[in-house]
């Protein structure tokens, strides 16, 4: 199988506290800061490929930028050290507001980080509080300044919707605001109520007021109609990007590529093999090897769907001919049923080149994408 592109992920797992909404792995313990940093070099000097075609480095977490940035620049170090990274093209890192200056974001750009993408979420100084975020408004404006004064031209924010109490209003209000800053990416995600999240409790007792499936829509609807009018094109299901800043780390997972993930909890696939790292912190830091949790052997079958179902969340949806080139599959023939039952719903659009979904069948996008599971 074709397959000539390879991310890496770097997990960061501290967080000066735990947002509201959030499940993703992340932990308060700075104490263990020197000991997590030493683990994850020795896991990249053990486990790097040389070989490997690396286009794109992305340090997530938790909150990258709260950590001191002489952690960051070691990593990138041994990366540079134990990867080929001469076709590098983008190298990312989540920053939060509330935990940025002119220092850590000036060492960053100076270790090579071309694009950072800033966990905005609302420019609403209420919503924020309701979130658990630590920065306000404010703290977003100075961290767009700075970034762009010390040279940073791919800026990208995420923002909410969905939130508990949220209105139409509330959310015309950010959309404008985030389109005054000339920004070059937005990704949109609608509140999901997670186990184990303090709204999780909240739910349980009745103390959140979430929108309905209407408003929702509308809400949607709102989105794509005013980020169009400012020349951001819908290239995924919830992200937007201005031509040519379209996220190149992500696109390697929704290509079904390579990528390595580093540091504890995180995920890589290498060709046909998928494993997880260690998922708890201490044992990560403690454990003497590096071992493979829920490792799994992707069947050509298994990479076949998963080619299908990542592919159509992009709105270029899935190219026939490289789906052909690359799997040995007519996708056309091998999901004849799935795809005219979509085609019947009006949820797909299919011709001699492309299979994608329509507006509709990106409402009802997890049913379509389950059509096409065995």
């Amino acid at each position: 199988m074709m397959n000539n592109k390879t991310g890496i992920y770097i997990h960061i797992p501290f967080c000066i506290k735990k947002c509201n909404y959030c499940d993703f792995f992340s932990v308060t313990q700075y104490e263990l800061e020197d000991e997590y940093f030493q683990k994850l070099l020795m896991e990249i000097e053990t486990r790097a490929d040389y070989t490997k075609n690396i286009k794109t480095i992305y340090f997530g977490g938790g909150t990258p930028s709260s950590v001191r940035p002489e952690y960051i620049r070691k990593i990138v170090l041994k990366l540079k050290e134990k990867f080929n990274l001469s076709n590098l093209e983008e190298m990312s890192i989540e920053v939060n507001p509330g935990t940025c200056n002119n220092s850590n974001i000036q060492e960053y750009w100076d270790m090579g980080f071309n694009r950072l993408s800033i966990g905005v979420q609302t420019f609403n100084e209420d919503m924020l509080k309701k979130l658990g975020r630590i920065h306000n408004k404010s703290d977003i404006y100075k961290t767009i300044d700075i970034a762009r004064q010390i040279g940073f031209t791919n800026i990208s924010i995420d923002l909410m919707y969905g939130l508990p109490e949220d209105n139409l209003e509330r959310l015309c209000s950010d959309l404008d605001l985030a389109m005054d800053l000339n920004l070059q990416h937005i990704s949109t995600y609608g509140l999901i109520i997670e186990p184990e999240t303090k709204f999780h409790e909240d739910f349980k007792l009745g103390l959140l007021k979430l929108p309905n499936e209407e408003l929702l829509l509308e809400m949607r609807e709102i989105i794509n109609i005013k980020v169009a009018d400012f020349d951001f094109s819908r290239y995924e299901i919830a992200n937007y990007a201005k031509s040519g800043f379209e996220s190149k780390h992500n696109l390697i997972y929704w290509n079904n590529n390579d990528y390595y993930g580093f540091g504890v909890n995180s995920t890589s696939k290498i060709e046909n093999i998928r494993f997880m790292n260690e998922p708890d912190l201490n044992n990560y830091i403690n454990s003497n090897e590096f071992d493979k949790h829920n490792l799994e052997e992707l069947t050509d079958e298994m990479q076949i769907e998963e080619g299908v179902f990542l592919g159509l969340r992009l709105m270029d949806g899935i190219d026939l001919k490289d789906f052909f080139n690359r799997y040995n599959i007519d996708i056309k023939k091998k999901y004849k049923n799935a795809i005219d039952e979509l085609l019947d719903i009006k949820a797909i659009i299919l011709n001699d080149k492309v299979l994608k979904l329509t507006n509709y069948g990106i409402e009802i996008s997890n049913y379509c994408m389950a059509k096409f599971l065995s």
